[in-house]
Formats: structure tokens, sequence, C-alpha cells
């Protein structure tokens, strides 16, 4: 009888909510953010930000975050709006509230809300207000490449003529590279070859980011675009960290070789794995996706 694999234990609807999205997901999330930051050197991409401030009327831009973690998008949006003297309300909506920081410590331009953005209905009081929708990194919580339940929500907020922004890179790809010839990377290769195996199994790809904007387009966002931004070298130990967080918070979803002797990988062989992963990591070797892409589409008025 074959035992169970942590492709199995992975349920997207509960995963983002378990006790592990603790702290350290948190640390993981803000360094995240800079990593995307440093790749894409824009917040609001450059037609969208265009766009929304020289339309802006008396009153605020309001933009919302979906799937706002602890916030950072936001909080970096309503400094770099401040700068400019832009007037703005900013809302992030998560299905865990665990890594939201003090309303007392948020700018008042910033609240954040728990609201499970996949469930329906959504909230009246938000349909149809805001002048750009933003999401990032949601490839794990969209296993089956169907987007259409998150286009539709994110359209169902987006104003008339507003934005929508989305920014990926594919979850199912790794790239491990050695900084030399004689440093070995055969453990990071064997974490990665597992997790894309487990994935390759359960029929999950995330081919669809490196087309996004189709997708956009064919739910009827206009001026669809893609913008694809290479990583850069001098991030690629940030990036592999930030991996290796992951790597280690998915150790639950391994049985231990007690409760499923025929697992494909126990619990205890996976922190085998993990634990020459990082060392040789400590060696140089890092572990990247590649590149990050944007696209962006606007609602028809």
């Amino acid at each position: 009888m074959p035992g169970s694999s942590h492709i199995e234990n992975y349920d997207q609807s509960t995963y983002w909510t378990a006790p592990t999205q603790n702290f350290r997901s948190s640390a993981r999330l803000h360094l995240q953010h800079f990593l995307y930051q440093n790749t894409l050197g824009y917040l609001l991409a450059p037609t969208v930000e265009q766009a929304v401030t020289a339309s802006q009327q008396e009153q605020p831009l309001k933009i919302a975050d979906l799937a706002c973690g602890n916030g950072v998008w936001l909080t970096e949006l309503h400094s770099h709006l401040e700068k400019q003297n832009i007037a703005a309300q900013l809302d992030g909506f998560d299905i865990n509230p665990i890594n939201f920081p003090a309303a007392a410590y948020l700018p008042a331009s910033v609240t954040l809300q728990q609201l499970d953005i996949l469930a329906r209905p959504i909230p009246a009081s938000i349909h149809g207000i805001y002048d750009v929708v933003h999401i990032r990194a949601f490839a794990s919580v969209i296993p089956d490449s169907d987007l259409t339940p998150m286009l539709s929500v994110a359209s169902a907020l987006l104003k008339p003529g507003g934005y929508l922004q989305w920014e990926e890179n594919r979850g199912d790809l790794f790239l491990v590279q050695a900084p030399a010839p004689d440093v070995s990377q055969a453990a990071c290769d064997r974490v990665s070859q597992v997790l894309q195996g487990g994935l390759k199994a359960k029929g999950i790809s995330n081919a669809w980011v490196d087309e996004l904007d189709s997708h956009l387009a064919r739910f009827g966002l206009q001026n669809a675009q893609l913008l694809v931004h290479d990583k850069r070298k001098q991030d690629f130990k940030g990036w592999t960290e930030d991996y290796l967080i992951v790597w280690e918070e998915l150790t639950a979803l391994f049985p231990p070789k007690a409760d499923a002797p025929y697992a494909p990988v126990s619990r205890e062989a996976w922190l085998q794995m993990f634990a020459a992963a990082v060392k040789e990591t400590e060696q140089g070797v890092v572990v990247h996706q590649g590149r990050i892409s944007t696209a962006v589409g606007q609602k028809p008025l």
C-alpha cells in the first residue's frame, strides 16, 4: 500500500492558516518583499502609477492588496506616495491576521483586515471602489492553474478603468547553482527534485505565470502587458535563504516514517536532506527561480 507524500498533504485552503505561519513566516515575507523590490525597482508598475496618479481628483487613491501577509507592500507604498504628496487609502486583506502589525504602528492610510478573498460573497462595501488591486506571490494558492476565481475577485473590487497588478515567479521551478565546479550541490538538487516531482505527480504547474498577461486579456481586462525582470546575482543568497525557510516549513507535510513506512519521502529523510542542503548553501550554493513577471491590465470603463 503506497504511503502518503508531502504534496498529498498540502491543502492550499488550510496551509496558510496553520500554526506554522508565525514570526518566522512574517520575517520571510519581509525578506521576500525587499527581494521583489530589488528585482522590480517599483511598487506600482510605471504605467499603472502614471495612470492612477495623473487621474487623481479630490478623492484619495484607493488601493487594495490581496493576500497582504504582514502588510509590508502597503506600508512601503504609503511612504512612496507620501513623498509625492499623493493621498491614498491603502487596504490589505488576508485570510490569516497572525502577521498583521498592531494598528497603532501602521500609517493612518493603511488598514489590514482578515478576509478570505476566495470565499463568497465578497463584502459589498468593497465592490467597485479601488483604483488598483495588487496581488503578489499567490501561485501556491492556485494549484490547478484556474485563475478565474482570483481574477473575478480582483475585477469585482476594481472601479471601471481601475488597474490590476499581479507579480509572480514560478513556484514549480528551482534553479540550483554552485559557485565553482568543486562545490557540491547534490543535496539542493535532490530537495528540488522531490518538490518538483511531487508537484508534477499532482499535475500542478505554474506555467501560467509565463503568460499571465494573456490570462488577464482573456478574462476581459484591457491593455494587458507582461513585464519580465531577471533576479540580480547579488540577491541570490537572499532568495536562497527565503526558500530555505519555506523548505523548513514544509517539514510538517512529510509523514513520520512510523506513521507511513511506505511514503516516498519520510519526515526523517526530508530533514536529513534539508540539513545537507543547508550545509551546501553555507558553501555558496544558491537556489532561485530566475525571474519575476508582472502582469497589468485595466478593467473596462
